[in-house]
């Protein structure tokens, strides 16, 4: 069904709903008024029979019909002179004389309702003896009449309540199937390619159905192009290394034939040899990662010490550079993880450091323990990254500036393949551009938690 007569539907049951029960909470209500209506009425009644009783039978009749019918009834009545007296010479009751005043002052029937209280004045009698007759009750709960503006008002706020529970639930029935999809959007922006709507939602038969299934196979046809288009670079990768030893070994025996004449030709072509062979070792391990074929192993390790031969290594190729590793802070911790590929990611850091940092300068390193994660930060002292390039930088191939990773080198997949590590083994990383300049990289792993040694009375 669309959703054009599921709105339709709802609304349509909603108007019945609301004024069939609005005309019968009115209709109730005018059987209480009728209710209300008749008991004034019985008691302006007797009227005629206490005064035919007091003309035909005396005063002494009409105070036992008066004990006996108020006993019966549950009211209270008495019939009072022009001067506002009881007849029976008894006083009149305080709550009673407002009443009698008003029916001696318009001689007309007086009918006061206020809840729970009835009460009725009226003439009685004519001539020379004319009396008064004022009686009183109290309505039972069950015939309590409220005012018409009460029972407006009650009328509004059922109609309002329908109203409420109906809006909630047209809305719960288009918000959820969009919330669903909203967040089958995220997931799949996060990069889960196997994102798919919930069955539910895209078996409906009205149109947020029909944007589910237009949402799966756009996610259908996503994951398969992102595949094929990973897959093509994976066989590349592999396709290349064939022709590229082939050409490593031309190279060495151009090298013995050509003597001294062109070495330094030679020489340019066997460093971009090597970097192509070392660009395509980049790609094949991130294509790895992708496919989730790279399963870290996880064992006991020390990551001060990596960090430590990491820089003792990478000192070298800084000093060739004129460049400085100065070491803020390293303290001992252990983490569970793959000790090559951790070396890895913080070698793909430090290196990428290098390279950016300005000559004459240092790049910083420290190791730091605090809740029970290690914080590495990595800080060069380069001229940084605009504030929108923050985020892309570990994207594959992105460079944040063409001309300087020209002369620096590196592809813009070593911060990539960092990434994929560090999130392996349960951590973070994050760059942002230093207050004092250079860009600094920072990545979080979670320590071993060590338990403590059992005592005696820990047994217990």
């Amino acid at each position: 069904m669309r959703l054009f007569w599921k709105l339709f539907l709802v609304l349509a049951i909603t108007l019945l709903i609301t004024a069939s029960l609005s005309t019968w909470i009115a209709r109730q209500w005018m059987q209480g008024d009728q209710a209300i209506e008749n008991r004034l009425n019985s008691l302006a009644s007797h009227a005629d029979t206490a005064i035919s009783l007091l003309d035909q039978n005396g005063l002494r009749a009409y105070r036992r019909w008066l004990m006996h019918t108020m006993r019966a009834q549950h009211f209270r009545g008495m019939l009072v002179d022009r001067a506002g007296r009881n007849i029976l010479g008894r006083k009149v009751p305080a709550r009673m004389r407002p009443l009698v005043d008003q029916v001696l002052r318009r001689q007309s029937r007086i009918t006061t309702v206020r809840p729970p209280n009835l009460a009725v004045a009226l003439p009685a009698g004519a001539g020379n003896d004319q009396l008064y007759w004022i009686a009183t009750s109290v309505i039972p709960p069950h015939l309590m009449r409220q005012t018409g503006r009460q029972l407006m008002m009650v009328r509004i706020t059922f109609a309002l309540l329908v109203i409420l529970l109906i809006s909630w639930l047209i809305t719960r029935m288009l918000t959820r199937p969009v919330a669903s999809l909203q967040a089958a959007a995220e997931r799949l922006g996060q990069g889960k390619m196997d994102t798919r709507t919930a069955k539910k939602l895209s078996t409906r038969k009205d149109e947020l159905g029909d944007l589910a299934r237009s949402f799966d196979a756009m996610a259908a046809q996503i994951d398969s192009l992102v595949g094929s288009h990973k897959q093509l670079l994976r066989d590349v990768s592999h396709e290349l290394r064939s022709p590229l030893a082939r050409l490593q070994v031309a190279l060495e025996l151009a090298r013995n034939e050509a003597g001294d004449s062109a070495q330094e030709e030679l020489a340019r072509i066997g460093k971009e040899a090597e970097q192509l062979n070392h660009l395509i070792g980049e790609v094949l391990t991130l294509a790895s990662f992708e496919q989730g074929d790279m399963q870290p192993r996880q064992a006991r390790l020390q990551l001060d010490q990596i960090l430590e031969a990491i820089i003792h290594d990478a000192i070298f190729e800084a000093q060739a550079a004129d460049k400085q590793i100065s070491v803020d802070a390293m303290q001992a911790c252990s983490v569970h993880g793959d000790p090559i590929w951790l070396h890895r990611a913080f070698d793909n850091i430090i290196r990428n450091a290098i390279r950016h940092t300005d000559v004459g300068t240092a790049v910083s390193a420290s190791l730091t323990v605090s809740g029970g994660v290690a914080h590495i930060a990595i800080r060069d002292r380069g001229a940084g990254v605009a504030p929108e390039a923050l985020p892309r930088l570990f994207e594959p191939f992105y460079r944040a500036s063409e001309a300087r990773e020209r002369e620096s080198g590196g592809y813009g997949l070593g911060l990539t393949i960092a990434r994929r590590v560090i999130r392996s083994h349960g951590g973070t990383i994050d760059a942002a551009n230093h207050p004092h300049g250079g860009l600094m990289i920072t990545v979080s792993l979670p320590l071993i938690q060590e338990r403590k040694p059992e005592t005696d009375i820990d047994k217990f």
